[in-house]
């Protein structure tokens, strides 16, 4: 009977046990239970500046937590599926990411994947600078380490078509290459880095390009002339009715203060090298009497676009009451007053923040600043360059505020960069960099604010185009950012990343745009400098070409403006003159002639601000609030529905509109 027993027994354990298995089995087929790693995280390679992204394969029974590492250590928030790193930096280089993944059945970690980081180019070997014989080749060449490297070739700032390898040539040079600067852009997919500046000589007779200019100053106030030659390995001796200026050795002649001694006084420059030697033409000097005068400070502001084009141009007023109007183009939100549309001459009003005013306004080329009474300072508009300084391209239709380390006191807006003066005498910038508007001798755009370089001391600040100006508490006026028309004011014709100074003392007022500078002396004479293409610095026919110094033009002047290609002043008597183009009617006579020299603007009396932009016109405002516009209207930028003309040479009242309520 045992055995008998022994084998029921046995069967009923074989039973049960089948039973388990089969249940086990079913359970089984149902899925995964604990996690299971499939496919472990990969090494990555990638450069600084990027972002790496791991990821792996698993299975087991949702739902599932993830939590990545970064050598060992957990890193904050990465509990998704895939993760991206921040932006590299060469300190990433070896690091080891792995990845925990959990459900309630339990867990399970990856194997460690190595990250490679690739660093941006180095220069071992610097560009050198070349001497040639006109007509002879000259060679330029850098080395660097990296991978992936790109080569970019620039002269004076500028790209060089198909300069694109690790050398150029410039197979036969001419006397214009001459003091070219050329350097070279060494990039890769983690950074670019620019090598040193050199200069490039070419020999050559000496031959004077650019002529020293007549001019009228206010005795007491300083006198700038300067010329421009090639020649190469050029010697300079400037003489004062044809002797010789004791120490007077330089391209540019500074005279710290004129007197009545100097009047008719004409000024001319010799310049030699081993190839022979050339005497300017002589330029006179005119001094007039002239006294220490405060500018008056005008009780409401208007500042016009600098875009260029005709078919964007908008018009911004600040009234005495810190309210700020707005019309004209509004495709990017230009009115300011969170809308976005066509242009229209309907004026409008820009959304301030609740109880605050306005100080200060400027219209950039698609985008505005305002100054608010607390030393806020708000951006709105197009943002492609990043020219509102909010950390992104993205357009505003309203008013946004800037972070700035400060309360500020002024702004100044360029074409596509921006400018804040802050209450300690430091200026941030901010935007478009290509030519050095940012002032921070950098190459790269800035989406935040960024101190200008070695500037204190400030007082007040303007923009043009592509370059900047800043006023110090001494007097000097210094600038920087583009200078192809001469308009930084030190003579080179050279662009800077750094603020130069132009060699002003005794200023009080400063004025930029287009590619024009203004100042303005305590004695109330006007000094201008820059393109002149269109006869814009109304130095008549005594100066034909750009001018790269500061120039006397005017006396008896409390403000100024320029614009793309024309430039107005206001005397203390509340009248206006205006120089450049006139296709539009933009400076204001009734006609349309260009000319040279500074003439009456028809109309406008008692002006107290005055302003030129867009491509071609023109807006003041009177002592009683009257607003009057002029020039081209194609966007209604004039403000006046009853203009029914694309254009008006004579200054019209903006209807229905006081700036000074």
């Amino acid at each position: 009977m045992y055995p008998r027993k022994m084998f029921a027994r046995l069967s009923r354990l074989v039973g049960a046990v089948a039973i388990l298995s089969l249940l086990s089995s079913c359970l089984s087929s149902a899925g995964p239970e604990a996690p299971k790693i499939s496919e472990q995280p990969k090494d990555r390679t990638a450069f600084v500046g990027q972002s790496a992204k791991f990821d792996f394969g698993a299975s087991g029974k949702p739902p599932f937590t993830f939590q990545w590492y970064r050598n060992g250590v957990a890193i904050a928030g990465a509990t998704a599926q895939i993760y991206a790193t921040n932006p590299l930096t060469i300190g990433d280089d070896g690091s080891k990411y792995s990845v925990k993944i959990s459900n309630a059945q339990g867990s399970a970690t990856s194997s460690e994947a190595t990250l490679t980081v690739k660093p941006p180019p180095t220069i071992t070997a610097q560009p050198t600078a070349q001497t040639v014989n006109a007509g002879a080749a000259a060679n330029f060449s850098v080395t660097a380490t990296g991978e992936q490297l790109q080569y970019q070739w620039l002269r004076d700032e500028v790209p060089i078509n198909g300069a694109t390898s690790a050398t150029y040539s410039i197979t036969a040079t001419t006397a214009a290459d001459d003091g070219a600067v050329i350097t070279v852009l060494v990039g890769n997919p983690g950074g670019i880095v620019g090598s040193q500046s050199v200069l490039l000589t070419v020999l050559s007779s000496p031959a004077i390009t650019i002529q020293p200019v007549a001019q009228t100053v206010v005795e007491s106030d300083p006198v700038v002339f300067a010329v421009s030659a090639t020649g190469g390995n050029l010697q300079y001796q400037w003489r004062r009715n044809g002797s010789n200026i004791a120490g007077a050795t330089s391209r540019v002649l500074r005279v710290a203060a004129a007197t009545a001694a100097d009047d008719s006084a004409a000024y001319s420059v010799v310049l030699s090298n081993t190839q022979g030697s050339v005497t300017s033409n002589a330029a006179t000097l005119r001094v007039v009497a002239g006294s220490v005068r405060a500018l008056p400070v005008a009780a409401a502001e208007v500042s016009l676009n600098k875009a260029g084009i005709a078919a964007v141009a908008f018009t911004l007023i600040r009234r005495s009451n810190g309210s700020v109007a707005s019309w004209g183009y509004n495709t990017d939100g230009q009115r300011g007053d969170g809308t976005a549309g066509a242009p229209s001459d309907t004026i409008g009003t820009v959304t301030l923040p609740s109880g605050r005013t306005a100080k200060k306004i400027s219209a950039g080329g698609y985008h505005s600043l305002v100054l608010l009474d607390n030393g806020d300072v708000y951006a709105w508009g197009l943002n492609d360059n990043a020219q509102l300084g909010l950390g992104d391209v993205l357009p505003r239709t309203a008013p946004t505020k800037v972070t700035l380390p400060r309360a500020a006191i002024s702004v100044a807006a360029g074409r596509a960069f921006s400018l804040a003066l802050l209450d300690d005498g430091r200026v941030f910038a901010w935007g478009a960099n290509a030519v050095g508007q940012i002032g921070d001798n950098t190459r790269d755009a800035a989406s935040k604010p960024v101190a200008v370089k070695d500037l204190t001391g400030v007082t007040q600040i303007a923009a043009g185009n592509a370059h900047a100006l800043a006023l110090r508490s001494d007097g000097s006026v210094w600038a920087w950012g583009a200078n192809a028309s001469g308009q930084l004011g030190e003579g080179s014709f050279k662009p800077s990343r750094v603020p130069v100074a132009t060699g002003l003392a005794q200023i009080v007022r400063i004025r930029a745009g287009g590619d024009v500078s203004m100042a303005i002396s305590q004695r109330r004479a006007l000094y201008l400098w820059g393109e002149n293409a269109d006869g814009q610095l109304g130095l008549g026919s005594a100066a034909s070409t750009d001018v790269g110094v500061p120039t006397g033009a005017l006396r008896d002047v409390v403000d100024g403006a320029a614009g793309e290609r024309g430039s107005i002043a206001l005397g203390s008597n509340g009248l206006l003159v205006a120089s450049g183009a006139n296709d539009a009617g933009s400076l204001g006579d009734g006609g349309t002639t260009a000319r040279n020299n500074f003439a009456a603007v028809s109309v406008v009396s008692q002006g107290i601000a005055v302003d030129i932009g867009g491509l071609s016109f023109a807006a003041a405002i009177g002592a009683d609030g009257t607003t009057w516009t002029w020039g081209d209207n194609s966007a209604k930028q004039l403000g006046n529905s009853s203009i029914t003309t694309t254009s008006t040479s004579t200054p019209t009242v903006v209807p229905s509109f006081d700036a000074i309520p």
